[in-house]
């Protein structure tokens, strides 16, 4: 696994697979993974949230951030948000119990008014392509919510200096 993962507390997560491996099993639980980038500078900030629900228990998130070169086409920076999720759930899939369901969360806006609502079909596309529910606004809050507050430094430890760099 790439990337650096952490808590929403902060604490970093070693083995992402070992974590979720033990946070989804027993019991009925779901999996949401969103990602939401933000434009800083010369440079396009990606932060990937993985939230792992015991429906009427609590749950668990972590996240990751990836930087990149400033990526200036809203599709292909859309397209990047769907792809890194998809890339976790792939990678997730063989450690999850088969009655766990997992959405993937597109940042993605139906309503014309919005930019984003022109590729709102290719996104869930890509997402239902590779065997994963994909969910829209406004009910997509791993990717609206939970990973926006932490790339723009809202969710306090999304404040901490950017460490992680990947331009490959």
């Amino acid at each position: 696994m790439k990337g650096v993962w952490r808590t929403i507390t902060g604490e970093r997560i070693d083995d992402l697979l070992a974590f979720v491996r033990v946070t989804s099993a027993g019991g009925q639980r779901a999996l949401h993974i969103g990602t939401d980038s933000l434009q800083r500078g010369r440079m396009t900030q990606f932060v990937t949230v993985l939230a792992i629900l015991n429906p009427g228990k609590g749950g668990r998130a972590v996240y990751r951030r990836e930087v990149r070169p400033r990526i200036e086409s809203l599709r292909e920076r859309l397209l990047r948000e769907v792809w890194l999720s998809i890339e976790l759930g792939l990678q997730l899939v063989p450690v999850i119990p088969m009655q766990a369901e997992l959405q993937i969360h597109i940042d993605a806006n139906p309503v014309p008014k919005h930019r984003s609502s022109r590729y709102v079909q290719e996104l869930v596309g890509m997402a239902v392509s590779q065997g994963f529910r994909a969910v829209i606004k406004p009910d997509s809050w791993a990717a609206s919510h939970t990973a926006d507050r932490l790339v723009r430094g809202l969710a306090g430890v999304g404040s901490q200096p950017v460490l992680e760099i990947d331009v490959a």
